[in-house]
């Protein structure tokens, strides 16, 4: 009798625990990291887990080819992941209807996250993150990078040459690199994000009206400096088309004398007889710092999405920011991030190559903005590039091309 009731009590212990077990509220992670950055991922949700009795998050790696695809059509489907790590202008393909709206919870007296509106650059939490249509947050940055300028530092002093700080200076520079060593000056990884600083920094110009749904660069000013770009593409001056997949190809063969490109991307500089160094871009007035971290979806279930939200919460929180950055091999976002010891220590090794890409990022970002991130904003950024593509190339004069770039911008902004 003692042994059934002794069987009894196990079993009825072990449906207790797995009601229990089911009764936590389950959230799933996509990602494509690796190495170091899945680690930390990894470490990150078991730590999450160990802290609190309420959420069990599971982060599932995803192939890098076609991920953004799969994600968009599992969410739209009710069957994809709670989040994923991505830029804001990602979140603003999906209707608003598909995405959770985080600011429910942010400013919760209970569950919120004390000064968080002061602790994002003006750029990034009123041009990202609040930027979203009726006041929605369905996203927050976890890290920052951004473009910087590699340049043949040897040829530099062999000709005499200042880093550019303009891109008055940047031309000058090119045009005696073409004339005496006949190589192309300045090379365009971010041609996008280029068009886009000549854009923001034109006078009488802008980028998007959200309300009116129309873009801000249809002006003279806008133009003459699109003209100026094919121009320099057309002399050998800039190039907008590299060899191989990225610029540091023919960067360090010798091709190009500098480009512009990301900061992450200090790995592949192997150059052929030279010596290379790392300088901000030439950004006068307008600089596009890269922002990405979690994007949450919204599938009618708000206590899913609440526990999406305080694991999002406890990996941008202070200590495991700083140890996420430093995965990341990027900037910290967040005031209460960059006051801790951990985060002070990582950048002050500026012997560290990554480190001295990641400075060449930070010079700018006292003047880093963001730009909206509408339905339509995404062609937009395709638009562009081939707005100068075929200006550059003769298929097209500077007018033309452009017009056709702002006739196709406003068609999508409209969700034509």
């Amino acid at each position: 009798m003692k042994r059934i009731l002794a069987m009894i009590l196990v079993a009825v212990m072990a449906l207790s625990l797995t009601a229990y077990a089911e009764e936590k509220i389950q959230v799933t992670v996509w990602h494509t990291f690796a190495k170091d950055q899945e680690a930390y991922i990894n470490k990150a949700v078991e730590d999450f887990n160990a802290s609190q009795d309420k959420v069990v998050v599971e982060a599932l790696t995803q192939p890098y080819s076609g991920f953004l695809d799969s994600v968009y059509s599992a969410v739209n489907e009710g069957i994809g992941p709670d989040f994923i790590f991505n830029y804001a202008s990602e979140a603003a393909k999906y209707d608003s209807s598909k995405l959770a709206d985080l600011s429910w919870y942010i400013y919760d007296e209970e569950i919120g996250i004390e000064g968080f509106d002061t602790a994002l650059i003006e750029g990034v939490m009123n041009g990202e993150v609040k930027a979203f249509a009726n006041g929605l947050i369905p996203y927050l940055p976890a890290y920052t990078t951004g473009p910087i300028l590699y340049y043949n530092k040897t040829l530099y002093a062999e000709l005499g040459l200042e880093v550019p700080t303009t891109w008055e200076e940047m031309e000058a520079n090119c045009k005696v690199i073409k004339e005496k060593k006949g190589v192309i000056g300045f090379g365009l990884d971010g041609l996008t994000d280029f068009i886009q600083m000549l854009i923001m920094e034109s006078p009488n110009s802008g980028y998007i009206d959200v309300a009116n749904k129309a873009v801000l660069f249809d002006t003279e000013e806008v133009r003459a400096k699109i003209a100026w770009a094919a121009d320099m593409v057309q002399k050998g001056y800039f190039s907008i088309k590299s060899s191989g997949d990225y610029f540091s190809v023919d960067f360090n063969s010798g091709i190009v004398a500098s480009y512009m490109g990301s900061c992450a991307g200090y790995p592949y500089i192997e150059p052929d007889g030279f010596e290379f160094a790392m300088a901000p871009i030439p950004a006068q007035t307008w600089y596009p710092s890269w922002n990405r971290g979690p994007v949450v979806f919204y599938y009618g279930d708000d206590a899913r999405a609440e526990g999406a939200y305080e694991f999002v919460k406890y990996f941008i929180s202070a200590d495991v920011n700083a140890g996420w950055v430093k995965a990341a091999n990027a900037l910290a976002p967040y005031s209460w991030t960059k006051e801790t010891d951990a985060y002070k220590a990582y950048i002050a090794n500026t012997e560290d190559l990554g480190i001295q890409a990641l400075m060449a990022v930070d010079a700018n970002l006292g003047i880093a903005g963001s730009l909206p991130a509408v339905t339509g904003a995404a062609a937009i950024r395709d638009y562009l590039r081939a707005a100068i593509e075929k200006a550059a190339s003769g298929d097209m004069t500077v007018d033309e091309a452009w017009t056709e770039c702002v006739t196709l911008s406003n068609a999508a902004l409209e969700g034509k």
